[in-house]
């Protein structure tokens, strides 16, 4: 059987690396980062289940690992791609120097990048230590460094997404999951917080999440302001965040011990130049296009190049590791 090449070492490419080996296929999987596990080895729980989201990725991880028909290469990039479906050559930049390998198919999932959401200057982000993205605050939770005792935490909705001015014009669909996440984990860690979130709209996209985020607000009492938040002010040692609460058409204050920005998902760094190398089309933003969303939708524009995960569009883990396995089974067919 010839070889698949998985280009990406998160969920979606540790998926579909399994899915191929696990059909008797040989996979060679190449990650540019020194480990794998992608964004997922940055959280702390799952949603709409909290789950251990270490212990989960680490299961995945082992169980490729375990698997004889793949062959994981870190610290590797894609340098060049000559042939086509059913007939690949590929250059692959290694720790060890140049590599070529052969491949009847390429599987194509580097995932996403968090958008750092610096052009935002009203909400105080790169001024203030108590400002932080969503990511920043996983990593705070993970080192067990969120605040104590009575504090406040204001969660912020959609900085970066469904924002033409300056951000992106798209959702990112899982931003209002993981708020509610983020203050369940809160309320969690300091029982005596007070956790605020501030929403335009509520978006819950996934089996289960609806009910997620109505537990953060009925069991855990997050308040929920239907708002923009409009400025983040610095008041001697806490933070004055200062929103419209557009449910009832009043300005409303809230004094606040950290601030936390749902920055959007945005293409994976780099989409671009590797979509050139491999021949492939991004749309508008960068990630990379499926040649039919509707029923295709991990073909992209050149046969024998297949997409998975949030490369193509802003996705939770979930439907990232479907793409992931749908994208092997198209794999196989030109391996055999």
């Amino acid at each position: 059987m010839k070889k698949t090449l998985v280009i990406g070492g998160g969920i979606a490419g540790i998926t579909a690396a399994e899915k191929v080996a696990q059909n008797r296929g040989e996979v060679v999987l190449i990650e540019k980062e020194n480990e794998l596990g992608g964004n997922f080895a940055k959280l702390t729980f799952t949603f709409p289940v909290l789950g251990d989201a270490k212990a989960l990725l680490n299961k995945e991880i082992d169980a490729a690992q375990s698997l004889s028909g793949i062959k994981i290469l870190k610290g590797t990039t894609l340098a060049k791609v000559d042939g086509s479906a059913g007939n690949f050559t590929v250059e692959l930049n290694t720790p060890a120097g140049k590599r070529m390998e052969s491949a009847a198919s390429i599987i194509v999932a580097p995932g996403f990048h968090y958008m750092e959401p610096t052009a935002y200057t009203e909400y105080y982000y790169g001024r203030s230590p108590k400002v932080v993205t969503s990511l920043e605050f996983e990593k705070m939770a993970a080192e067990g460094r969120l605040p104590k005792g009575k504090a406040r935490v204001v969660f912020v909705h959609c900085v970066g997404s469904r924002d033409k001015a300056k951000g992106y014009r798209y959702c990112s669909k899982i931003c209002c999951s993981y708020s509610a996440k983020h203050a369940i984990m809160m309320k969690k860690a300091n029982p005596e917080s007070k956790n605020y979130v501030f929403y335009i709209d509520i978006r819950a996209l996934g089996k289960g999440y609806e009910e997620f985020i109505r537990s953060a607000m009925e069991e855990y009492n997050v308040r929920y302001v239907r708002g923009r938040v409009a400025k983040v002010l610095p008041e001697g040692d806490k933070l004055l965040v200062r929103a419209e609460d557009s449910l009832i058409g009043n300005p409303i204050e809230v004094e606040a011990d950290l601030v936390v920005l749902a920055s959007a998902m945005e293409p994976p760094e780099g989409s671009r130049e590797l979509a050139e190398i491999l021949g492939i089309e991004t749309d508008e933003y960068g990630f990379f296009q499926e040649v039919e969303a509707n029923v295709r939708p991990c073909h992209s524009s050149k046969p024998g190049v297949f997409l998975a995960g949030s490369c193509t569009q802003p996705m939770e883990i979930a439907s990232a590791v479907a793409m992931g396995g749908l994208a092997a089974t198209e794999a196989l067919i030109l391996a055999r």
